[in-house]
């Protein structure tokens, strides 16, 4: 390999490296696929994952969409939270939400205690107002 060809082809790998690495990114939207959707008022609150399921230690991602054109909606702070009912007392999980560089979507960072059917709620406050979704989601 050649002096003058050499620093281009290391710039090739590093941008090749770069972009793959962002591909496991929840934010990085490649191939998901649909969990959940859930309407309150005039949106639609959606819950992607890569998988088809979610997994007791998972990202996935929460987007708010418009009913009328499907247009993501920024709807400010957004909180999750979770819950498995049990007899004698229930178990809880956790559902951590931030804002990824896209308007209206949000990454989740979930940890649920153990496999099973949980109770969980979506909660968000800002320009769109303030509402929740509550619903069961299935955990591997």
């Amino acid at each position: 390999m050649n002096r003058r060809f050499g620093p281009t082809v290391w710039g090739v790998i590093v941008v090749v490296a770069s972009t793959a690495a962002g591909c496991g990114r929840p934010d990085a939207v490649a191939k998901l696929t649909e969990l959940q959707r859930l309407r309150s008022g005039t949106l639609d609150v959606v819950l992607s994952s890569p998988r088809d399921v979610l997994r007791r230690n998972d990202t996935f991602i929460i987007e708010f969409r418009s009913t009328s054109g499907g247009s993501l909606i920024d709807v400010g702070s957004v909180r999750g939270s979770a819950n498995m009912p049990m007899t004698g007392m229930p178990m809880f999980g956790t559902i951590d939400v931030t804002r990824t560089e896209v308007a209206g979507r949000y990454a989740a960072d979930a940890r649920f205690d153990m496999a099973g059917t949980w109770r969980m709620t979506i909660q968000w406050q800002g320009p769109a107002g303030q509402g929740s979704v509550t619903f069961a989601g299935t955990v591997e």
